[in-house]
């Protein structure tokens, strides 16, 4: 493994003297046994695991996953993961993950893999506790973002799928700030102040560092519409959604349509 990131390529960071190759699992049989993994379901899932050549890596954009399956912040983000993952690849994008586990066994690796469509260090490998140090990951889930060029694109991945999803694709500094942009131009527009259902107290648009919406649990970051004495978060979109939605109604009940032809009232 390299020792500084001027010096890092994918095989640096994944491949040792005795194994140059991650496992895939094809899910085929776990599929079989449904949510809880049984041995003879963990014995399915390693029998089914395939190996992939770390090299078939090169020239892609790289994401290696920090999680564990008794993390119950992991378990809420994968789900997000998976979906952007899903997502990148039905567009054909040239993007792959690696899940390096921090479970406590091999069954809890096995059950957690399970539900993971990505590539995977073989558990209790070395190279993890290697890359743990290297990149410095002080938590989990932690989601490091490697560029084609073997380099460090971010090490603050599960932030940026948080907050922009998969339309933060490639993750480089350039892309996010595009995005930002988009969402500062948006909130010229939104109300200063609003009330919702799910919350007594009026809401203000505040900026804010990331945070959990109280609506819909997802991450959020800049901007929320936010009660301070109960700490209380939600998104723009989840704020507001009700009152577009009116909005609309107010204005499809302002037009009348007769025939072909359709008026303002």
């Amino acid at each position: 493994m390299a020792n500084t990131e001027t010096q890092q390529s994918l095989s640096s960071l994944l491949c040792t003297d005795e194994r140059d190759f991650l496992i895939r699992n094809n899910g085929d049989q776990v599929a079989l046994f449904g949510g809880a993994l049984t041995l003879l379901a963990s014995l399915a899932l390693e029998v089914s695991s395939l190996k992939v050549p770390v090299s078939e890596l090169t020239g892609k954009t790289v994401g290696l996953y920090f999680s564990a399956h008794w993390c119950p912040p992991c378990r809420e983000f994968t789900p997000k993961l998976i979906q952007v993952y899903n997502e990148l690849k039905q567009n054909g994008e040239s993007f792959e993950i690696v899940f390096l586990s921090s479970d406590r066994n091999q069954q809890g690796f096995e059950e957690y893999y399970a539900s993971m469509p990505w590539l995977a260090l073989p558990f209790g490998d070395k190279v993890k506790k290697d890359l743990s140090q290297y990149f410095q990951i002080r938590g989990i889930p932690s989601f490091i973002i490697v560029g084609p060029d073997g380099e460090t694109v971010t090490k603050d991945g599960r932030t940026i799928v948080s907050v922009h999803g998969a339309k933060a694709y490639p993750f480089t500094d350039a892309c996010v700030a595009e995005l930002q942009k988009d969402i500062e131009a948006a909130a010229k527009k939104y109300p200063k102040e609003t009330k919702h259902e799910l919350h007594e107290h009026s809401l203000q648009l505040t900026r804010r560092k990331p945070y959990m919406c109280n609506g819909c649990r997802d991450a959020g970051y800049t901007w929320s519409f936010y009660c301070q004495n109960c700490d209380f978060d939600l998104h723009p979109d989840c704020a507001l959604k009700d009152k577009h939605s009116d909005e609309n109604e107010k204005k499809a009940a302002e037009v009348i349509c007769e025939g072909d032809a359709c008026r303002r009232v």
